[in-house]
């Protein structure tokens, strides 16, 4: 009897805890199934040019108006890495990539033959792609609750980067 009201207590806090728990932004809780095409492209903006004023010359003409040159953007590129199976299914992604820079990650193939792997893998592909996209490389952390698939998805990725010259 006098361990039955502290385990009472420390369930209670526990329940607490879990009700007021707060999944991470993003996480979407939708339908069963993946969609077919997802576009991981990152928009960019053309260089801005700057326009520099010329006090007016002798004569009072209107002052000269000129822009700097931009630099040349290497052209964007797509490469798709391997396929890797994992226990729930396979995984494969698609970089695309300016220069050595990782612009977006399409997952081309994700865990999604069974209710619970489907769910998880809509769940964990944007957060996998936000980590990637963050880093730079195929050095995310793991999505908890998807290990197997995080996994696959930095092997998938690591492979295209290896592709690629990264």
């Amino acid at each position: 009897m006098r361990r039955a009201f502290p385990a009472v207590i420390v369930t209670l806090i526990g329940l607490a805890a879990l009700a007021t728990f707060k999944s991470a932004p993003g996480v979407a809780k939708s339908s069963l199934a993946l969609p077919a095409k997802r576009s991981g492209a990152v928009a960019t903006a053309p260089p801005r040019s700057t326009t520099t004023t010329a006090p007016p010359g002798p004569s009072g003409s209107s002052p000269a108006t000129g822009t700097t040159p931009s630099t040349r953007a290497a052209a964007a590129r797509t490469i798709d890495g391997d396929p890797f199976d994992n226990q729930y299914g396979t995984v494969q992604v698609r970089v695309t990539l300016q220069g050595k820079q990782i612009t977006g990650i399409t997952a081309l193939q994700m865990p999604v033959d069974r209710q619970r792997s489907a769910e998880i893998s809509q769940q964990a592909e944007p957060l996998l792609q936000q980590e990637a996209l963050q880093a730079q490389s195929a050095q995310i952390n793991i999505i908890g609750g998807a290990s197997y698939t995080s996994q696959s998805y930095a092997q998938s990725l690591q492979s295209a980067l290896d592709k690629a010259g990264n």
